[in-house]
């Protein structure tokens, strides 16, 4: 962007102008204006000047400010050492040389230097001075200044950035408002209305009147930045040779933190899945290996393992049945998890040569040139192969880097003596990785511990997180120190419990629910509308309030059913699901017990329903058989073994719908309702059964 001349008193009174009409601060052009005449020049600027010479913007400043001589010269050192002269007519004979310079076209010229000298740097430390005194900074320096018509000092900006700064401010200010708006909608807005922030966020506004809400933003994941630069150029390597865009991230951003990487985890497993399906398939070990893909595989793999020996590198071919991206994978195991010692061979004491036709810059120019199918295909598995190695190195060096970096941090602390003991698991964690409750006395705690409290709040419907101190503290956790041990899951279903809370204690009538998502609205009966339309942009499903399923209108839930067919083995599953589960009469809350009495209390916040395990009847002591409490004998028993309870009443429903399905269907094979359970997963709950044992015997 060029330059612009602009008389002082008029840029003033439009840039008040435009600061009076916008409440966000933002920096804005100042448009173009008539050039003024500098006396005791030979020839006047022409007020229509194409293409003005001078690229500077004239501000006035007072009268009584007037010192300088020049216009900033282009070296800040020499202006800085320069010593300041008393006005003179120097500075205006030199303005009006330039102003008396033929109009030369911009195309033809050199870009221009960040700033423009026009005279000697003699008098640039007083222009800088006045340009101070009068509160006016470039670039975090003082604008110079100069003489104009009648020598009232002017100060000279620097606009080279002009244009961007005006950009980022407006698109900062549009963030503010709407931070999940898309960055690519957002651009393409703001070139179609100028970078004008109040005709953007009018137009967002107007959208969204009209029922259009703006585009959003994909969510933004946190990248490791060990080995990233390689893996990124693996990916785009994969996506040159492929044609399309790489399936991984390619990039990211820094969420905060405290944001976990988990995403990205989940992320970099599934490619890894992907990439051993369609290389280690079981159909594709057992298809015979072309001698092409053979003999290029065993070079690839000794490329890749330069200190292991090439008899390894056959036999564990040979073991992977010649495929040679679970080969790779495997011996990568094997070298990550065992030292040097451990490891079922000797590594060579020198390496094989690497050959360059095979290095990462230049692996995807051999894929282009190889034509024999088996090589191809070998070189595009190595590709692959080297990919998920470095995803693998990445994740091991993240691991390392945290350990060793949380290792230091406590030894400092206990250099400093800022080690406290966690007052819920008592173990000793430096004070800046704990966090504390906001009461008069602080109680600190680690953060897994106040991360395990916030996830059983959740289980229990619950959406305050108090503080966890055996003090009796009733406090809680401010917003912020909440931050340091929520990741964003646990946030949005604290978040959405309190939601819930809030509209159910509103007692608003004829409050639907979406099946799909937290999102609520008044509706009519249902016999009046059998539809719920979610207008969370999120969702936007449309549901039947009946069967609270996608609709179906107009054939109704049971013809439906009818159509779709009768699932036999997800009825009993289902009647043994329900057998187990209990739900809050009150509030209708799903909960299992776990260890305790039959007298259940309701943990919701706003419900505390208490009734009945056994019968799931509202009740108080006097309900059970404990006669000491107000109740008799033969009344429901106030203790008895959850497990039995549970294992009894899951056997009896199974049987029950069973036999419902089967007087249904009585052609259905009665083998294929069998829940089948794997040795496993028996033994484990075997296993669980006796740890629960032992720990009520020591209770007792």
């Amino acid at each position: 962007m060029g330059n612009i001349l602009c008389g002082g008193n008029e840029a003033n009174a439009q840039f008040s102008e435009k600061r009076k009409r916008f409440s966000a601060r933002l920096i804005f052009r100042l448009k173009p204006k008539p050039r003024v005449d500098l006396p005791g020049a030979s020839s006047s600027i022409p007020k229509s000047s194409p293409s003005p010479p001078a690229h500077a913007v004239v501000v006035d400043i007072p009268a009584a400010l007037a010192a300088p001589e020049a216009i900033r010269p282009a070296d800040p050192a020499a202006a800085a050492a320069a010593p300041a002269a008393p006005p003179g007519p120097v500075a205006l004979a030199a303005v009006a040389a330039a102003a008396a310079a033929p109009v030369v076209d911009p195309a033809l010229l050199p870009a221009p230097a960040p700033a423009v000298a026009v005279v000697p740097a003699a008098a640039a430390a007083a222009t800088a001075a006045a340009g101070a005194a009068a509160g006016f900074v470039m670039n975090g320096r003082p604008a110079p200044g100069v003489e104009k018509n009648g020598g009232a000092p002017a100060v000279v900006i620097d606009l080279d950035n002009f244009e961007n700064d005006v950009k980022s401010a407006c698109t900062a200010a549009v963030l503010a408002l709407f931070p999940d708006i898309c960055p690519d909608f957002l651009q393409e807005k703001s070139q179609q209305l100028a970078y004008d922030y109040e005709s953007i966020v009018s137009h967002i506004l107007d959208q969204a009147d009209n029922g259009a809400h703006y585009p959003r933003r994909p969510t933004l994941k946190r990248k490791r930045h060990s080995s990233n630069a390689s893996r990124l150029s693996l990916r785009g390597a994969a996506s040159a040779q492929a044609g399309s865009k790489a399936s991984g991230s390619g990039g990211g951003a820094d969420s905060g933190e405290g944001d976990r990487v988990e995403d990205e985890d989940k992320e970099d497993d599934d490619e890894e899945r992907k990439a051993v399906e369609k290389f280690g398939a079981a159909g594709r070990r057992q298809m015979p290996k072309s001698s092409v893909y053979l003999q290029i595989s065993r070079t690839l793999f000794q490329q890749a393992f330069v200190y292991v020996p090439h008899k390894q590198i056959v036999s564990i071919l040979a073991k992977n049945e010649n495929c040679l991206l679970p080969a790779i994978l495997d011996l990568d195991t094997q070298i990550a998890t065992k030292s040097p010692a451990e490891l079922p061979f000797q590594l060579k004491k020198t390496k094989t040569k690497q050959l360059a036709e095979y290095t990462v810059e230049r692996l995807p120019g051999t894929i282009q040139c190889a034509v024999a199918p088996g090589k191809k295909e070998a070189l595009e598995e190595y590709q692959t192969a080297l990919m998920i190695r470095q995803i693998r190195k990445a994740k091991r060096d993240a691991q390392r880097q945290q350990e060793w970096d949380e290792a230091e941090n406590f030894r400092q602390a206990q250099l400093d003596g800022t080690v406290k003991d966690c007052e819920c698991c008592y173990g000793d964690f430096a004070m800046n990785r704990m966090v504390h409750c906001d009461g008069v006395m602080l109680h600190w705690f680690c953060k897994d511990c106040a991360r395990r409290n916030a996830e059983t709040q959740i289980g229990l419907s619950k959406y305050t997180l108090s503080c966890m101190s055996m003090d009796s503290c009733k406090a809680g956790f401010s917003y912020e120190e909440q931050n340091l041990f929520l990741d964003a899951k646990t946030r949005v279903a604290l978040e959405r419990i309190e939601q819930e809370h809030i509209l159910r204690v509103a007692g608003i009538e004829n409050l639907e629910t979406c099946p799909f998502c937290p999102y609520a609205a008044e509706y009519p009966p249902v016999e009046v509308n059998k539809e719920f339309r979610c207008r969370n942009p999120d969702c936007e499903e449309v549901s039947c309030r009946l069967c609270r399923k996608e609709t179906h209108i107009p054939k109704t839930c049971e013809e439906v059913e009818r159509e779709n067919g009768p699932s036999a083995r997800l009825t009993i599953e289902e009647a043994m699901s329900l057998a187990l589960i209990r739900k809050c009469n009150k509030c209708n809350t799903p909960f299992i017990k776990e260890l305790g009495c039959n007298k259940m209390m309701c943990t919701r916040a706003g419900c505390g329903n208490v009734q009945c395990y056994v019968c799931s009847v509202s009740c108080d002591y006097s309900h059970f058989d404990d006669a000491s409490r107000g109740g008799k004998k033969g009344n429901c028993p106030l203790f008895d073994s959850v497990e039995k309870r549970h294992e009894d009443e899951v056997r009896a429903a199974e049987e029950a719908a069973r036999r419902q399905v089967t007087a249904k269907n009585p052609a259905l094979d009665v083998n294929l309702l069998k829940i089948n359970v794997s040795a496993k997963v028996l033994e484990d709950e075997k296993q669980r059964r006796d740890a629960e044992q032992k720990r009520q015997n020591i209770r007792v």
